[in-house]
């Protein structure tokens, strides 16, 4: 509800207060959304890095792998709406939502690099928990490499709207995204941790039980 709100005062703020006094076009409209999501998402895979960093190299804390996966988990949605947003971005500029460019493909392989290792985590086995988080923190660390290839790939590629107006107000609205993105990235990565955290217990206390049986 929070992030349906917000969307809706980004429509009002482009189109009705923006657009009539800049000249302001659909064309740019999605660079308010899609770099602060994009940005959100780096943010979240390098969390998942640094946790796997210090679960390997620190200690083997069952809380910075929860972390790690909660990160991920917040990455991956965040990652899948901007790639949404720059398709229709893509279907303004180009006229295809998708062609399989440089831009749209590093960006798709990167998200889905995440996802395995979402997918991959699910398939280890559940009972050896260090193995589990170890080779969690070793494939996170490894995914990471996709995120600055497409950071700096797709950033020289990106497309350039014409008739959008980078005025002050413009600027200081794409910031105010900013913000807001990433506050409700970290507070969605707390509700992961804590869903998983929950989650972990209630399976370790089934765990007991069917032992003790």
């Amino acid at each position: 509800m929070l992030l349906t709100g917000f969307m809706i005062i980004n429509y009002y703020i482009v189109f009705i207060l923006i657009k009539p006094f800049q000249g302001f076009t659909v064309s740019g409209h999605p660079i308010f959304l899609m770099v602060p999501f994009a940005f959100s998402t780096y943010v979240c895979f390098g969390i998942t890095l640094v946790c796997g960093i210090l679960y390997l190299i620190w200690r083997k804390d069952q809380k910075l792998d929860l972390i790690l996966l909660s990160s991920a988990q917040v990455g991956v949605v965040l990652g899948g709406i901007t790639i949404i947003i720059g398709m229709i971005w893509a279907k303004v500029e180009w006229g295809a939502f998708w062609d399989w460019n440089p831009r749209e493909t590093i960006t798709l392989v990167m998200w889905l690099v995440y996802v395995g290792l979402l997918i991959f985590r699910d398939m280890l086995e559940v009972d050896n928990h260090e193995r589990r988080a170890t080779i969690s923190a070793i494939f996170g660390i490894l995914a990471f490499s996709s995120v600055p290839l497409s950071y700096f790939i797709v950033g020289i590629i990106h497309p350039n709207p014409q008739e959008t107006s980078y005025s002050t107000g413009a600027g200081m609205f794409l910031m105010i995204n900013f913000v807001f993105i990433g506050g409700f990235a970290l507070y969605l990565i707390y509700q992961a941790y804590r869903i998983n955290t929950i989650d972990f217990e209630l399976k370790r206390i089934r765990r007991i039980k069917m032992e003790e049986a």
